[in-house]
């Protein structure tokens, strides 16, 4: 597939096209985020910006069969790379961009990663999880957030989106902390598989916390442009697409991280070998889709990313 006329022009830095609109954060909205971990933002996105995300996130996906890799064989592709992308360089440079999500989260933010997956009819996507895959190369304290953008309509009656559960209720941060022991523990040449086959007992889909997460779960609609908002913590899951629902659906995500997020170099080996698994007792298989974090050779471990040569761009 080759890059069309139409988001070669658009990749121009020079081009007219507004790709994100501009958005006012109410005062209510601030404090849903704060609360919850999550925030749905409408109509972030222009019509020209979701068109342009399709054709980048086509020309980057690739299944998991291709790389020769189990993590991501519940999607039909995925990419981790699609930071790269002109078109994603053009959103997190808007001021618009930043005007929208740094009033919600705070502070400035350092963009890492940009991905996307297609989702088809008969897949499971993501059970339920945090996001310890894409954060794993910095401290259990540091604030990381995705934006997920749908680039099909979703309605939760007929799947596709996503899933989640309010950081008020239950939140992953104490398996973020948990990921960051065990892994120092394996680097030691220590046996976790006890305390590993607990977890996985509890985190597993017919443990004892898939009950909670189905019954506090919340999962909203998603017209062309709108965008959801939330922090690493967020436990979520994909939302299969049933029956009567559409044969596919292509969705991309951004990650931001906080600007003064340091180096974990012990976190990104143990959750780079089981693809984010080691806090639920889990290994999906070391992903091929993504070195995200390996890059940072130098600096010390506990060192701040931004002051890496190789640190991504900050907003």
């Amino acid at each position: 597939m080759e890059m069309s006329t139409f988001l070669r022009e658009l990749n121009d830095e020079n081009s007219n096209c507004r790709l994100v609109n501009p958005i006012d954060i109410s005062s209510e909205q601030s404090e849903s985020f704060k609360s919850n971990g999550f925030l749905k933002i409408h109509g972030l996105f222009s019509r020209e910006c979701i068109l342009a995300l399709r054709e980048a996130a086509l020309l980057n996906v690739r299944s998991a069969k291709e790389l020769n890799t189990n993590y991501g064989a519940a999607f039909n592709r995925l990419t981790y790379g699609l930071g790269e992308a002109a078109v994603l360089r053009r959103i997190y440079t808007a001021n618009s961009f930043r005007k929208a999500v740094i009033s919600l989260v705070g502070t400035p933010l350092i963009v890492s990663e940009g991905l996307a997956f297609e989702l088809t009819k008969g897949e499971t996507g993501f059970t339920w999880h945090y996001d310890s895959l894409s954060f794993r190369f910095i401290r259990p304290v540091d604030p990381g957030y995705s934006i997920w953008v749908p680039l099909d309509k979703v309605d939760p009656d007929i799947g596709g989106g996503l899933a989640y559960v309010p950081e008020r209720i239950l939140s992953g941060s104490f398996n973020f902390q948990l990921s960051s022991l065990l892994s120092r523990e394996m680097s030691d040449g220590k046996d976790i598989s006890v305390i590993s086959s607990s977890l996985r007992q509890i985190f597993s889909k017919s443990g004892c916390l898939e009950a909670i997460f189905e019954k506090s779960k919340f999962e909203d609609g998603f017209d062309l442009g709108d965008a959801l908002l939330f922090t690493k913590s967020v436990w979520h899951r994909t939302s299969p697409l049933k029956e009567h629902g559409p044969n596919s659906r292509l969705a991309i995500a951004i990650r931001l991280l906080d600007w003064r997020s340091r180096l974990d170099r012990g976190l990104f080996e143990g959750e780079t070998e089981s693809g984010g698994g080691v806090g639920m007792g889990v290994n999906w298989g070391k992903p091929k889709q993504t070195s995200y974090g390996s890059q940072f050779v130098d600096i010390a471990d506990g060192d701040e990313l931004r002051t890496s040569r190789l640190c991504g761009p900050i907003i």
